[in-house]
């Protein structure tokens, strides 16, 4: 089976790493060890996937464009021109070899744009890695103006918002002509199905957690941080409320220290919400970092707090648990799902800063350090890479061959 990927993944100086491309490096990784299986992919330079040791056939598309300074607005622009260079790259591409499917790793805009006109010209079955949709509850059924007014909600500006309202439609739009898509979640999956996603084309594969990775970071000293944060800085990861909630543990403990790891369009508004709350000595805004010291900062640290409101399963939140670290966050349908029977994951209403706050100060405040720690890594131990890979192969081999699984409503992941 000969797969055709297109995978864009951003300028590392705009935004960190994330669980999407975390994802598909680490199936990546499996897939090509399949003697059946040839993967080719196209993405931006520098390669993202050359540079976690993974080697398969690519193509290299230069130009990225850095909009770091020109934040959202500039991060659109990037997108438009790489959806214009990568569907020009693409048609010889596909013209010169025979491929038997086509792969969208994420069903972010710049990923499932060009995925789904190869898809198109090519008339090969389009399959889609569907990592999350925007919705607070996955039974919404929202319109144009109902997604516009949630952006705006979660602290978007007008036009930011109008732009994200109209890439979720598209999105969906695609989403319901695509032949398959593969969800890392039961609330993902039904959120797609209750908007139009004909239930037969939706299939949950899951996420996993590269232990082994993690444990090779070695941390013996004592906790510098009472929180950490690790994520893409931007309004939806919920940066903001987090800061406003170390103001209110500050009032009560003052000396906690936070430390936020990430990068995002909306950085340099963190720090700046920072200073104007007086932050300056209790809050580091780290910024990106290597895995190595990410991990190392990760295990410093006494309690993950993670307040997002978007999110399609959760690695961040699965990687902190691997640390062998409490995690605080939003109650929210995915990581309700996914973590919400692990004792050491304590979820709180969504944008209830008071309550997060004094959730945070009552995780560090328990004498049961040990038991969290090992609650935690006890509960990670359920999610492996390879066993997700091989679940993706099999929907995508029978994507291939235009035929579906004996579907049923998806199950529970654990």
């Amino acid at each position: 089976m000969r797969v055709f990927s297109v995978f864009f993944h951003p300028d590392p100086s705009v935004s960190a790493v994330g669980g999407a491309e975390k994802r598909f490096v680490e199936t990546l990784k499996v897939l090509r060890r399949q003697k059946e299986v040839e993967i080719t992919v196209i993405e931006p330079k520098p390669s993202l996937l050359a540079g976690f040791g993974v080697c398969c056939k690519k193509h290299e598309l230069t130009g990225h464009i850095s909009a770091l300074r020109g934040g959202w607005p500039g991060i659109y622009l990037g997108w438009i021109v790489w959806i214009l260079r990568t569907c020009v790259r693409c048609l010889p591409i596909i013209r010169g070899q025979k491929y038997d499917v086509i792969l969208a790793p994420n069903n972010t805009v710049p990923n499932l744009i060009p995925a789904y006109f190869v898809h198109y010209v090519s008339h090969l079955p389009l399959c889609v890695i569907v990592h999350h949709i925007d919705l607070i509850s996955a039974d919404a059924q929202p319109s144009f103006f109902t997604v516009y007014h949630m952006y705006r909600k979660t602290g978007f500006g007008k036009l930011t918002s109008f732009f994200k309202a109209l890439a979720f439609l598209v999105i969906l739009a695609m989403l319901r002509r695509c032949d398959v898509c593969i969800t890392v979640s039961n609330s993902t999956a039904r959120a797609l199905v209750n908007n139009g996603v004909p239930e037969e084309r939706v299939y949950v594969s899951g996420n996993g957690v590269n232990i082994k990775y993690i444990d090779s970071f070695k941390f013996d000293g004592g906790k510098s941080y009472d929180g950490v944060f690790v994520g893409r800085i931007s309004k939806e990861k919920g940066v903001f409320d987090l800061v406003a909630a170390w103001r209110r543990i500050v009032d009560v403990k003052n000396d906690a220290q936070l430390i936020i790891l990430g990068s995002g369009p909306d950085i340099h508004e963190v720090k700046r919400a920072v200073e104007e709350l007086g932050l300056e000595r209790n809050v580091v805004v780290k910024g990106r970092c290597v895995d190595r010291e990410m991990y190392t900062l990760m295990k410093a640290s006494k309690v993950f707090v993670f307040p997002s409101v978007f999110e399609g399963w959760g690695l961040a939140v699965a990687e902190a648990l691997a640390c062998g670290l409490p995690v605080v966050c939003y109650d929210i349908p995915a990581l309700r799902e996914v973590f919400g029977r692990c004792r050491s994951v304590f979820l709180i209403p969504t944008r209830d800063i008071g309550k997060l706050a004094a959730t945070v100060l009552e995780v560090l405040n328990m004498n049961e350090t040990r038991k969290l720690t090992k609650a935690s890594k006890m509960y990670i131990k359920h999610f492996n890479w390879k066993r997700v890979a091989m679940r993706d192969l099999q929907i995508i081999n029978l994507c291939s061959h235009h035929r579906t699984l004996t579907h049923q409503r998806p199950q529970t992941l654990m």
